[in-house]
């Protein structure tokens, strides 16, 4: 009676598939869209704790003798997602392959590594969409935000409103970021310079950050006008903010992303894409079930950041 094990076939049949994923998984064909405005912070552990260090202190002439100022700090946690992604096909297609399944095989484990590759920024975008919360503890897209969390008396400001995107109002709401304090007093943002739109605002985010002229209103009654934001925004279309992915097509964000550490929303990495498959014979699975399977793993997640340095417009 001949004992199961893993055949040469079975053997080859294996490294295809892996290999067949991290070829896709490593190919260059797709361009994240978070690094541009999202900081990429690694973790090591179950959760991320992130300092949110509030620094009051203003810079003074020195007359008598130095006033020391405290730093305060809270932390806000931020815990790893796992999320896998699964296949199976029967050993009998197999055996057989009647119907190419050994192609088919390898063909849908390409799609799966390209699922994984754009997931984290359908991660980072639910994270505009549903409004998470932030680092000081409330919705990153906020009515009543504080300019000092550590202070119960802090000025507070809304980094969300109303208002369609034309080249008035996107002017408008670089200002109020450039206006916007830190806890200091200081400037908050000095270059508000992503523009985050869904693909039906992408014709107009372009025109706005690229035209030579403009109709500052998008109406008809307006003449056009040098563009003297040219050049100013980096445009980001993101399919997940659109009304079939479960967005709105009529939102639109602001983002100051000069600073790769202090950003609007994080992107979390918690350890590199695993693929672990069951081709052998004497595999539980396998012997019980009649199939090969092939799962990937990967633990990453997204939370809002700094809502200091990203704004929302509702249209």
């Amino acid at each position: 009676m001949p004992s199961a094990q893993l055949s040469t076939d079975l053997r080859r049949l294996n490294m295809s598939v892996r290999m067949g994923f991290m070829d896709a998984y490593n190919a260059k064909s797709y361009t994240p869209r978070y690094p541009i405005f999202a900081t990429t912070q690694q973790s090591s552990s179950a959760e991320n704790i992130y300092p949110q260090i509030i620094d009051p202190a203003a810079i003074r002439e020195w007359v008598g003798e130095r006033v020391v100022n405290g730093l305060v700090i809270n932390g806000a946690r931020v815990a790893n997602q796992t999320f896998e992604l699964t296949y199976a096909v029967r050993r009998t297609d197999v055996e057989d392959d009647l119907t190419g399944t050994i192609s088919q095989a390898i063909s849908r484990v390409r799609s799966g590594a390209s699922k994984f590759v754009r997931h984290p920024d359908k991660l980072v975008m639910a994270v505009l969409t549903g409004n998470g919360t932030c680092l000081d503890g409330l919705a990153l897209f906020h009515a009543s935000h504080k300019e000092n969390p550590a202070d119960a008396g802090s000025a507070t400001y809304a980094n969300t409103a109303s208002g369609t995107l034309t080249p008035t109002n996107a002017a408008a709401a670089r200002s109020a970021m450039m206006e916007l304090k830190s806890a200091d007093g200081d400037v908050a943002n000095e270059n508000p310079n992503v523009l985050i739109v869904p693909p039906a605002l992408e014709t107009v985010a372009r025109k706005i950050a690229n035209a030579d002229m403009v109709i500052e209103s998008n109406t008809g009654t307006d003449n056009l006008q040098v563009n003297v934001y040219k050049g100013a925004y980096t445009v980001v279309v993101a399919p997940q903010l659109s009304t079939a992915h479960g967005g709105n097509d009529a939102y639109w964000y602001m983002a100051d992303a000069n600073d790769p550490e202090d950003r609007g929303v994080i992107y979390q990495d918690r350890d590199q894409i695993e693929v672990v498959s069951f081709f052998n014979p004497a595999d539980e699975s396998v012997f019980t079930l009649d199939e090969y399977k092939w799962g990937m793993r990967k633990r990453h997640t997204a939370a809002g950041g700094n809502p200091k340095k990203i704004f929302r417009r509702t249209g």
